[in-house]
């Protein structure tokens, strides 16, 4: 995303002769129509399905963190490039856990994000804009949906440095030790609607 450059602003014509509250009123009406200098996202939201792994009791070389910025699942290693890692807990219950909470990053820690508690997968329609736990595990039943919210590098321009997504896991499989789910990645920096779709917001 880029900012266009700001136009020099120019008094409407007709507008000389109107008294100032008549004139304020005009120009915040102008101020109001669509602005061609906002920022606009670039990137369309969709719906996608994901398998993980549990972290705990599988390979290492086994998915099992969501990284955001790219939409993908990846596994958990030193170099700490995913957002959230899964794991089940002895009661079957999923364990999401921020990648600050799994280790700690000598690159520097991205502050993550987890609320629940926002309704159902598909009523949540955009991220919270408050009530996240940060840095700190959250667990949550099978079909019980949260919202992700992640202080992203790439996101160091924007005047709200983070990503948001919404996901659910759908089923486990306590044998296997797998969890798939879908999610709904936003990786336009600041916009917070999860609806499927370029966002406008």
């Amino acid at each position: 995303m880029k900012l266009t450059n700001l136009l020099p602003f120019r008094r409407p014509v007709g507008l000389r002769r109107l008294p100032l509250g008549a004139l304020l009123a005009a120009m915040f009406a102008v101020a109001a129509c669509d602005d061609p200098n906002t920022v606009k996202a670039n990137y369309e939201n969709s719906s996608q399905a994901f398998q993980l792994y549990a972290l705990s009791g599988t390979a290492t070389n086994l998915s099992s963190a969501l990284l955001l910025s790219v939409k993908s699942v990846t596994r958990v290693d030193g170099a700490f490039a995913f957002d959230v890692a899964f794991d089940i807990n002895s009661a079957g219950k999923i364990v999401v856990i921020p990648a600050n909470v799994v280790g700690q990053n000598t690159n520097g820690a991205r502050p993550v994000g987890v609320a629940t508690n926002l309704g159902s997968y598909s009523t949540i329609l955009e991220a919270p804009l408050g009530g996240y736990t940060f840095d700190s595990v959250t667990v949550v039943s099978v079909g019980q949906a949260f919202v992700i919210k992640s202080q992203q590098t790439a996101c160091g321009a924007s005047l709200t440095p983070y990503m948001y997504a919404k996901a659910v896991v759908d089923s486990v499989d306590l044998t296997k030790r797998t969890l798939l789910g879908h999610a709904v990645i936003n990786i336009n920096c600041g916009f917070r609607s999860l609806r499927d779709g370029i966002p406008t917001y």
